[in-house]
């Protein structure tokens, strides 16, 4: 069972999209695996992938066989979510960084501000 989540691990670090689609083909290939490891119970690593495929060749081969037009569209989609979640984090980092030296301006003048002697000049009339 440890070669099958290998082997599995392996396809799905490669994948270039992580959806429904991806995960369900992934169980249906998992199903496959199972079988197999019922029918050959001492198979190694190698075993499965000499049966089944190199990881690589198994992502390849969904590739092709899936929608253009729709693989693209969803690439294109996460290409936008990433971009997005780029521009929102550099922009809280800008913000952080704005607001940590705003605060620190306002501790130094709250420094300067504190009075630590009073002179009293007092004179007579």
């Amino acid at each position: 069972m440890n070669n099958i989540k290998k082997y599995i691990k392996n396809i799905w670090a490669i994948m270039p999209m992580h959806t429904k689609k991806e995960k369900f083909y992934l169980n249906e290939l998992k199903k496959h695996l199972n079988e197999y490891l019922d029918d050959h119970p001492q198979c190694s690593y190698d075993d499965i992938v000499q049966q089944f495929g190199e990881p690589k060749d198994i992502v390849v081969n969904y590739i092709q066989n899936s929608d253009e037009n729709d693989l693209i569209k969803r690439m294109k989609l996460k290409s936008i979510i990433q971009k997005f979640l780029i521009f929102f984090s550099v922009t809280c980092t800008i913000l952080a960084i704005r607001i940590g030296i705003l605060w620190y301006d306002y501790i130094q003048d709250q420094k300067n501000s504190i009075i630590y002697e009073i002179e009293t000049t007092i004179t007579e009339h």
